[in-house]
């Protein structure tokens, strides 16, 4: 496919490309053997990924064997006898779990020590695995296997969508020791599985509601135009703030949030360079690629990041981006792009060194490359495709639209914030020392985006909340209405995960890891009844078919995802005990869920009452 990042003279970045010295030092490191083995392989048997593994042949062997296993389950799919798609296999300690696709297959193998026994927590990281590969290469990959079954599809793939789909598979597993503890930093992630487990959201806390509101206000007014999507600001995995389509058949999926946050903080040359690439966002669409643009905003102090998303993917488009994001640069009192690279010029000698021309970091506008005097070629060939999903953006239309069954789609000026109503800001004409004035008041965001990242900071406030449940750890989601045209809070939801990073005395990723999984029965009791294999799979197939709201998506081959995606519909309580040391709480109501470890000294009503004061 078309690379849409720019190689050669006033290159930018490319976050596919692993030509750079610092990439290949990277790729060349073993992966670690944490978490279960996950593979993906195709209809014919032919592996394409795998996790822990280097030895090619024995695991196309392996791969070989496992396809032999489904082809013989399917043999019997007769009218007298039909078992349909294997589902998992259990032998002793081992368990693996199949999620088969139209032309590929992906299989989680897990022992015990390294990986979950829980099979619905090891389906969701399949579904993610497969979510992750169609982000990069959209489902158009079925339509290449269903045409040439031994198609090798690692050639598409290369070294970076290899580590990006390690990256997001290492979120589902305890971190190891060495692992990044510095708060600020964008690789840190406190909150790990549980971002997974409840379909939320990791926000930046604590932030004044009128600071985050402002810098909303900022982007909608910056970044107004028909072609921008979606507009983000990003602090390594976590998320800021969002602004979004009203309209909640357009807004993103928690996944697909999941996986830009994942793949753009993790990003190596972020900090010194502009990075504009495709992604297809497979819950919003998997047929066809968006257009994402970012540019870290302030790498020296919070690595605050801007990310803007479009349908088109024209230069003329990369240079409203680019513009948008040096005049969110400007409001909030951050230094020039050109002063900052200056100023980190030192510290990225060796990632800068790995470059052929300094100005690949730079985009020179002069050159020839970027002089849109004429068509655009290279881009033609993807406009019946940019169009396709563009016509699916759209809100309730009103007037003589509505009247010819015409329905607008909608521009930035509709679009909002989680609890902000954004549509009744008309920004005004402002002179320069009104400008100056706003952009000294706009200043304090990112001071308080310094002080949200100290350490102290969170410890104190995690600590009130521990102590106020007498709780040792404890995972809370919340859906927060977004609020629409009317007013009214009635136009989705935007669902955020808060809680302390699983410590003393989980010290050992045996111990979280059980954690983990204790708090995934929870959730399935909550929901189903149960937690049982059964009808966690009863409950896979009434989703499997019925999400027909987002036709060109991959929902019906994530029903665990969407299970996890939808809350309980009643208020309900489920608690379990094991070994005498201690107790685990799910609480839920409408619009939260609350999972939480207390001492087993604690009774289940005490321990009910203790999570339900920490929710109000």
């Amino acid at each position: 496919r078309k690379a849409a990042a720019r190689d050669g003279r006033g290159s930018l970045s490319n976050p596919y490309s692993s030509s750079t010295n610092s990439q290949e030092t990277t790729d060349s490191t073993p992966p670690k053997d944490r978490g279960p083995n996950v593979i993906i392989l195709s209809s014919a048997g032919k592996p394409i990924f795998v996790r822990h593994g280097s030895d090619e042949d024995e695991w196309s062997s392996a791969c070989g064997l496992l396809q032999g296993l489904r082809a013989n389950v399917l043999s019997f799919d007769d009218a007298d006898s039909s078992l349909g798609e294997i589902q998992s296999i259990q032998a002793g300690n081992m368990l693996i779990v199949f999620l088969n696709t139209k032309a590929l297959t992906l299989v989680a193998i897990s022992d015990g020590e390294n990986g979950s026994q829980n099979e619905g927590w090891l389906r969701l990281q399949l579904e993610y695995t497969y979510a992750q590969v169609i982000f990069t290469l959209t489902d158009q990959i079925q339509s290449i296997f269903e045409q040439s079954p031994s198609y090798d599809l690692r050639t598409m793939m290369g070294p970076n969508v290899d580590a990006s789909l390690r990256n997001l598979l290492d979120q589902f597993d305890p971190p190891d020791s060495d692992e990044e503890t510095d708060i600020s930093a964008p690789s840190y992630n406190s909150q790990g599985a549980s971002t997974f487990l409840t379909a939320g959201i990791e926000c930046v806390f604590p932030l004044n509601p009128e600071l985050r509101d402002s810098t909303s206000r900022l982007l909608i007014d910056t970044c107004r135009g028909d072609d921008t999507l979606f507009a983000l600001l990003v602090i390594g995995t976590r998320l800021v703030t969002i602004v979004q389509p009203s309209n909640p058949s357009s807004q993103l999926h928690t996944s697909d949030l999941h996986l830009i946050m994942t793949f753009v903080g993790r990003q190596p040359g972020l900090l010194t360079n502009e990075l504009w690439f495709p992604v297809c966002l497979p819950r919003f669409d998997s047929s066809g690629f968006l257009y994402a643009y970012t540019s870290c905003l302030d790498p020296v102090h919070t690595g605050l990041s801007i990310v803007l998303i479009s349908g088109n993917n024209s230069t003329e488009q990369f240079k409203v981006f680019h513009s948008a994001a040096d005049t969110v640069r400007s409001n909030l009192g951050l230094p020039p792009l050109s002063t900052v690279r200056s100023s980190l010029s030192a510290s990225t000698s060796s990632y800068a060194s790995s470059t052929r021309d300094d100005r690949r970091t730079t985009t020179n506008w002069s050159d020839p490359l970027h002089d849109d005097s004429g068509t655009d070629s290279d881009y033609d060939d993807d406009s019946e495709r940019r169009g396709s999903i563009l016509s699916r953006i759209s809100a309730s239309g009103n007037g003589a639209s509505a009247g010819r069954g015409i329905v607008p789609r909608p521009t930035l000026g509709d679009r909002q914030l989680s609890m902000t109503n954004y549509l009744t800001h008309t920004p005004k004409p402002k002179s320069k020392t009104v400008e100056e004035k706003e952009r000294a008041q706009d200043g304090p965001f990112v001071t308080a985006l310094k002080i949200a990242l100290l350490p102290k900071q969170q410890e104190d406030i995690l600590n009130q909340y521990l102590d106020l449940a007498s709780a040792v750890h404890f995972c809370f989601r919340c859906d927060i209405y977004v609020q629409g045209s009317s007013g009214t809070s009635t136009e989705g939801m935007l669902t955020q995960c808060f809680g302390p990073p699983l410590s003393f005395p989980f010290t050992d990723a045996q111990s979280q890891r059980k954690v983990w999984d204790i708090y995934q029965r929870l959730s399935l009791r909550l929901r189903l009844g149960s937690s049982s294999v059964e009808t966690c799979y009863d409950a896979l197939d009434m989703f499997q078919g019925h999400d027909s709201s987002m036709s060109g998506s991959i929902s019906n081959d994530c029903p665990m995802q969407s299970l996890l995606e939808s809350p309980p519909n009643v208020h309900g309580v489920t608690y379990l005990q094991e070994d005498n040391e201690w107790l685990y709480v799910g609480l839920n109501g409408k619009f939260f869920e609350l999972y939480a470890t207390l001492p087993a000294t604690v009774k289940p009503r005490e321990g009910t009452a203790y999570c339900a004061r920490l929710v109000r």
